[in-house]
C-alpha cells in the first residue's frame, strides 16, 4: 500500500515541482519506506512507498516504461499480478522488477483499458500515456482503496486522501450542502461525494480519464446479476475452495504477513484458509474490558481450534487515544470502531506489515440483522397508522441499556422505516439521524439548502440496480455492497494507513464475489439465521460453538462513551466549545441540549453525536489545512 498523487494541467502549464512535493509529503504516513516525484511538464506524479513486494529500489515509483511515455502511481495489490506478467511476458513485454507495479503498465502497452478488467486486487492509481496526453485515474471494483480528485479551472488533482488536494495555494474549501446531509444521515459519504465542492471520489469500479478535452468517467466493472443456481449443498464445498485460493493469493509478500480475528466467522474463515495453506499467521484480536462487547474468549477459542498463536490487545480509552484516532481520520467517516480499529493497527504494525481482514461476508452472505428487519418491516407496515404511533411513544419510555444497538433504538428504527416504502425502508433503517433530529439541530441555511436532498432516495434507488427476477434480499445486498460497504472499507483503509500497515480483503476476493452473486436466496439465510452457505463451508474445521454464535459485530459501546462521565464527554465538550465560534451549518445550543437528553437517557443519541464530533473534526481539519 501507498499514497498516491499527481496534478494535470489541462491548459499546458508547467506543474510546480514544489507543490507536488507538497501534496506527497502530506501522504507520507501512508508510505514511509521512501518518496518519489516526477514532473513531465504539465503533468507530475507523486508517490509514497509502502514497501511489501519486491523491496529493491527497482519497484520505486512514480515508475515509467523504458522509452518514457508510460508512468504511473499505484496504491494497492494486485493479486492475480504473476498470471498476468507471464501473459505479458509471453507477448515479448520485458520486465525490470519483480513487483506488480510494473504490471500495470506492460498490461496498459499491451491490452489499453481493456486492462483494468483482467486485475484482481485492491487497488488505485493514476496511469499517464504521454503521447495520447491522457490521464487515467481508476479505483478497484469495491473501492477498497481510496481515491480522491478535485477540479479547478483546467487544472485537475488527485490524492489517496480528500486532505492531500486542500490548502497550498488553492482557494479555500467550501462544504457541499447536499454532502453534508446525506453524511448526516449516515454518517459516511458514498461515492463520488466528499463534502467539500469541486471535490470528489472516483467510483468503486470506475476510471475517470482526463485530456485537455476534458474528463469522462466510465465503469469497468459492476455486479452482474444472473439466474441464481438452485441450492446444493455442494455450493459450500465451492465457496471452501474459493476462500483458501483468495487466501493464498493474498499471502504473497516480501514482508511479515499477519492476520485480524475476532469472535466472528467471517475472520475466523479467513484464518481457517491461510492455516489450510500451510501458513500459521500471527493474529490480532482487541479486547474490551466489557464483556458484552468482548469476543477475545471466542478467537482464543478459534485459535486453540486451529493450534496457532494470536496477540490479545487490550482497548484503551483515554481523551489522547481520542484525539490521534480523530486526528487519522481526515473525512466524513464517522465509524465508532474507528477507535478501536486504530489501536489494534497501531499494534500489529509493530509486528508485521500486512494483515488479512474477514471484512465483506455479511454483505455477501447477508449476516446483517437489517435484512432480518426487512422481514418485519412489511408487517409493521400493515398495522394501522395508530397503532405505529402508540409503539414509537411506548418505545421512547424503554430504559437505555447501554447495548451495542439498544432495545429503544432498534424499535424506533424499525417502526419509521415501516412507514416508508419498499426499498426505501432498508435504507430508512440505516440511517443516523431523521429528519426530526435534523430539522432541531440544523441551523436555518443549511436546513434551506438540503430541502431537495433526498438521502434515504439515492440509497433505496440502488435496489432498482438488479434485475426484477432475483431476490429482495438480493436487491438489499447490492445497495449495501456498493453503498454501505465502501464506508467499511474507508475506515479500515485511513486506521491502518495512518500506521503504514497494509490491510487485505480476502472475501472480497473478485472470484469470490462474483461467485456470491450467483447464490439463491437458500443459501444465504436460513431459519433467520445469516451467512448459511459460510457456516457450512468450514463447519467440518470448526468449534462446533462458533456455528451457533449469533452475530456481534465490532462495535464499542457508543451510548455509553457519550452518555456518561469519561474521555469522551472531555473531547465532545471541548469540540462543541470550539465548533460555536468556528464551524457553520448546526445550531450549537440544541446540539448541547441534545447532548444533555441523551445523558439523561431521554434519547438514544450516541451515533448522532459521535457524527457531529466528527464533523466538528473534518471542519477544523479542513480549516488548519486550507492554511497551509
Amino acid at each position: 500500500m501507498c499514497g498516491i498523487c499527481g496534478i494535470f494541467h489541462g491548459s499546458g502549464q508547467a506543474v510546480d515541482h514544489s507543490l507536488l512535493d507538497s501534496m506527497t509529503q502530506r501522504l507520507a504516513h501512508r508510505g514511509p519506506d521512501g518518496q518519489g516525484v516526477v514532473c513531465l511538464g504539465h503533468l507530475g506524479l507523486g508517490h509514497r512507498r509502502l514497501a511489501v513486494i519486491d523491496l529493491s529500489p527497482a519497484a520505486q515509483q512514480p515508475m515509467g516504461n523504458p522509452q518514457g511515455t508510460v508512468w504511473v502511481v499505484y496504491n494497492g495489490e494486485i493479486y492475480n499480478y504473476k498470471e498476468l506478467r507471464g501473459q505479458l511476458q509471453a507477448r515479448g513485454h520485458q520486465f525490470r522488477s519483480q513487483s506488480d507495479t510494473e504490471v500495470l503498465i506492460h498490461g496498459y502497452e499491451e491490452w489499453g483499458q481493456d486492462c483494468w478488467q483482467r486485475l484482481d486486487g485492491i487497488f488505485a492509481f493514476g496511469l499517464y500515456d504521454q503521447g495520447r496526453d491522457e490521464l487515467f485515474l481508476v479505483r478497484d471494483h469495491l473501492g477498497t482503496k481510496p481515491l480522491f480528485y478535485r477540479q479547478n479551472d483546467q487544472s485537475l488533482l488527485f490524492a489517496s486522501e480528500p486532505l492531500a488536494l486542500l490548502g497550498l495555494g488553492q482557494p479555500r474549501h467550501q462544504v457541499e450542502p447536499a454532502d453534508l446531509d446525506v453524511y448526516f444521515t449516515y454518517n459516511y459519504l458514498p461515492a463520488p461525494r466528499s463534502g467539500v465542492k469541486d471535490l470528489w471520489q472516483v467510483p468503486a469500479g470506475a476510471c475517470l480519464k482526463a485530456s485537455r478535452a476534458g474528463q469522462s468517467l466510465k465503469h469497468y466493472w459492476r455486479p452482474v446479476y444472473q439466474e441464481p443456481r438452485p441450492w446444493d449443498p455442494r455450493l459450500a464445498q465451492r465457496l471452501a475452495q474459493l476462500i483458501q485460493d483468495s487466501v493464498q493469493a493474498q499471502l504473497v509478500a516480501d514482508v511479515p504477513v499477519g492476520l485480524f480475528l475476532s469472535g466472528g466467522l467471517d475472520s475466523y474463515a479467513v484464518a481457517l484458509g491461510a492455516f489450510s495453506a500451510g501458513r500459521q499467521l500471527q493474529s490480532f484480536t482487541l479486547g474490551f474490558s466489557e464483556p458484552r462487547f468482548d469476543e477475545s474468549g471466542a478467537a482464543a477459542a478459534y485459535l486453540a481450534h486451529l493450534g496457532g498463536q494470536g496477540r490479545n490487545v487490550p482497548f484503551r480509552w483515554s481523551s489522547q487515544e481520542i484525539l490521534a484516532t480523530l486526528g487519522a481520520m481526515g473525512e466524513l467517516l464517522a465509524d465508532a470502531s474507528c477507535f478501536p480499529v486504530y489501536q489494534l493497527c497501531r499494534q500489529a504494525r509493530r509486528e508485521v506489515t500486512v494483515i488479512l481482514s474477514g471484512d465483506g461476508g455479511d454483505e455477501l452472505w447477508a449476516g446483517y440483522a437489517t435484512y432480518k428487519a426487512g422481514q418485519l418491516t412489511p408487517w409493521l407496515r400493515r398495522l394501522p397508522a395508530f397503532v405505529r404511533q402508540a409503539l414509537k411513544m411506548a418505545a421512547r419510555l424503554l430504559p437505555s441499556d447501554n447495548r451495542r444497538y439498544g432495545w429503544r433504538m432498534v424499535l424506533e428504527r424499525l417502526l419509521s422505516a415501516a412507514e416508508q416504502g419498499r426499498g426505501r425502508d432498508h435504507a430508512s433503517f440505516r440511517r443516523i439521524m431523521s429528519q426530526e433530529v435534523k430539522a432541531r439541530l440544523y441551523d436555518p441555511g443549511l436546513w434551506r439548502q438540503t430541502q431537495d436532498v433526498d438521502a434515504v432516495g439515492e440509497y433505496a434507488a440502488l435496489l432498482g440496480q438488479v434485475p426484477a427476477g432475483r431476490s429482495y434480499l438480493t436487491a438489499r445486498q447490492h445497495a449495501d455492497l456498493l453503498f454501505h460497504l465502501p464506508s467499511i472499507l474507508a475506515k479500515v483503509d485511513r486506521m491502518s494507513m495512518a500506521h503504514g500497515l497494509e490491510v487485505r480483503v480476502p472475501l472480497l476476493g473478485r472470484a469470490l464475489v462474483e461467485f456470491s452473486l450467483t447464490l439463491p436466496d437458500q443459501a444465504k439465510r436460513h431459519h433467520g439465521q445469516g451467512k448459511r452457505i459460510l457456516r457450512q463451508a468450514i463447519a467440518p474445521q470448526a468449534p462446533k460453538e462458533a456455528l451457533r454464535r449469533p452475530k456481534a459485530g465490532f462495535l464499542p459501546p457508543v451510548d455509553r462513551w457519550f452518555r456518561e462521565p469519561g474521555p469522551m464527554a472531555e473531547v465532545f465538550g471541548d469540540y462543541l466549545q470550539t465548533a460555536r465560534a468556528k464551524v457553520d451549518g448546526l445550531r450549537w445550543d440544541q446540539v448541547d441540549k441534545f447532548w444533555q437528553e441523551h445523558r439523561q437517557g431521554r434519547v438514544e443519541g450516541g451515533f448522532v453525536l459521535l457524527g457531529i464530533l466528527q464533523y466538528v473534526n473534518w471542519s477544523l481539519q479542513c480549516r488548519q489545512t486550507d492554511a497551509t
